[in-house]
């Protein structure tokens, strides 16, 4: 009910912003209001399911439901306000991407250790319709207006998150949470912390460390500073009052290595000046900051024992799937089926007096690493391309700082770092990275700088190609 209402608001918000702008409403300002309420409504769980396998639990990360969200609904008005433009510059996709990408369907959904086909096939599909959007999106529009797009709708999306907070837990009122609070666990509701938006407050730990990492960047490039700065503190408000842990290590490492990658862009991280006055003392801050403040409290609190022990059951389980099938995996979200049925669940009752309903949490719920998801359903072979662009990221970063001047693509590029880093520490204790919310938003990044950097080796291969 709480997103319904939310979505109607937003609704009005952004068409009094057409109506102000109808003077002056270019196709780029179009662009800019349709991804800034894009955006803004990604934090809501919000989407009405036109299919469903109906099984009793979720096969993997990505769900079981095909769901009308709200790009497929904008993308249509995108088109319209497209062809009044009548410019149709779209991308050319190379045929090794389409290759990839067809390779990539066939073997999950031809893969004869996958017992979850129809769920496979739906996380794809998924997966698919939202790449056709960013292809869009991406061809048509420039990084400078999507960029002024994803600021205005973090604004916001920021604006309404403190608000809640302030409302829960800081004022007690838990009836703002309950409105978005459909469907969820009860294991949720034993979280004090602040859930926003969204089910769990980890989850909107989650989400806040991405805002913190984006305004972060901004303030670095000097974008928007007097905002930035005000919306990095609300961010950072937020992030704390949702007693996520996983979510505040990721945060610090992902703002630490987005800083030290703006600081070194033109020489090394790893030169004594670096580590003595900035590495050392980054890990000094990062320590006190967890051990000498109430924070403390939310580290080394009474149910530190339980989920570390209930994440290695689930380590545990990725494991053996692994060991079983190491090279093509068990199918695109299709793991947790593959352990309800070949593992044991009495292995579990020795933890009944430790862990919260082991079993159901075991069979319920996606294994509490995404690498380790990645590894499961993919297998090694299918892992190695996700490892190839983690190291290919961080290797070129530098290169294509000083190959670009746009203030907007190295904003995007150190915001890619930043998540990267956050996926690293958070993505290896939960699998809430995985989730529709934040999905989204670091592949629309992913995407923004590959597409940027596409176009730049284009315009070089042009200059080459013309004669002297």
């Amino acid at each position: 009910m709480g997103a319904i209402l939310c979505i109607i608001l937003a609704v009005c918000i952004y068409a009094i912003k057409i109506v102000h702008n109808s003077n002056n409403l270019t196709f780029d300002k179009w662009c800019e209001i349709f991804i800034s309420f894009f955006i803004f409504t990604n934090c809501f769980n919000f989407g009405f399911s036109y299919f469903s396998l109906g099984n009793q639990y979720i096969d993997g990360a990505l769900g079981m439901n095909l769901r009308l969200e709200v790009f497929m609904i904008i993308t249509p008005i995108f088109f319209i306000v497209l062809s009044q433009r009548k410019k149709w510059n779209f991308l050319p996709i190379p045929w090794y991407v389409v290759f990839a990408i067809a390779l990539f369907c066939a073997v999950n959904i031809f893969n004869p250790n996958n017992l979850a086909v129809g769920s496979t096939i739906v996380g794809i599909l998924q997966v698919l319709l939202y790449i056709v959007f960013l292809y869009i999106v991406c061809s048509s529009v420039s990084i400078e207006v999507i960029m002024r797009g994803i600021y205005e709708g973090f604004v916001y999306t920021i604006i309404l998150q403190s608000a809640l907070t302030l409302c829960y837990p800081i004022l007690g009122i838990k009836e703002v949470t309950l409105l978005f609070r459909e469907g969820v666990s009860i294991r949720a509701e034993e979280r004090p912390g602040a859930p926003g938006t969204f089910s769990h407050p980890n989850a909107l730990g989650g989400y806040v460390s991405l805002i913190l990492a984006f305004f972060w960047s901004c303030i670095l490039y000097g974008y928007q500073r007097r905002k930035s700065i005000v919306c990095a503190l609300l961010a950072t408000f937020v992030l704390i009052f949702t007693f996520s842990r996983s979510a505040l290590l990721a945060s610090i490492f992902a703002v630490a290595m987005v800083y030290l990658i703006y600081n070194t862009r033109n020489g090394s991280i790893f030169t004594v000046k670096n580590i003595f006055y900035r590495i050392i003392p980054i890990i000094i801050l990062a320590v006190a900051l967890i051990f000498l403040t109430p924070i403390k409290d939310s580290f080394i609190g009474s149910n530190v024992d339980e989920m570390f022990i209930a994440r290695l059951m689930h380590f545990y389980c990725a494991y053996e799937a692994i060991i079983e099938h190491p090279f093509i995996g068990v199918g695109f979200n299709a793991h947790l089926e593959y352990i309800r049925s070949n593992v044991n669940p009495s292995i579990f009752a020795m933890f009944d007096k430790t862990v919260w309903n082991p079993e159901e949490f075991m069979f319920s719920n996606p294994v509490h690493n995404i690498f380790l998801i990645f590894l499961t359903e993919f297998g090694f072979i299918g892992f190695m391309p996700i490892l190839y662009f983690i190291i290919r990221k961080f290797a070129n970063i530098k290169k294509q700082l000083r190959r670009e001047t746009s203030v907007e693509y190295h904003i995007c590029a150190i915001f890619a770092i930043g998540i990267l880093c956050y996926l690293m520490v958070h993505g290896m204790s939960d699998w809430v990275p995985l989730t529709p919310r934040m999905r989204n938003i670091w592949l629309l990044i992913f995407f923004i700088v590959a597409c940027a950097e596409h176009k730049t080796e284009q315009k070089d291969t042009n200059k080459k190609a013309l004669p002297h």
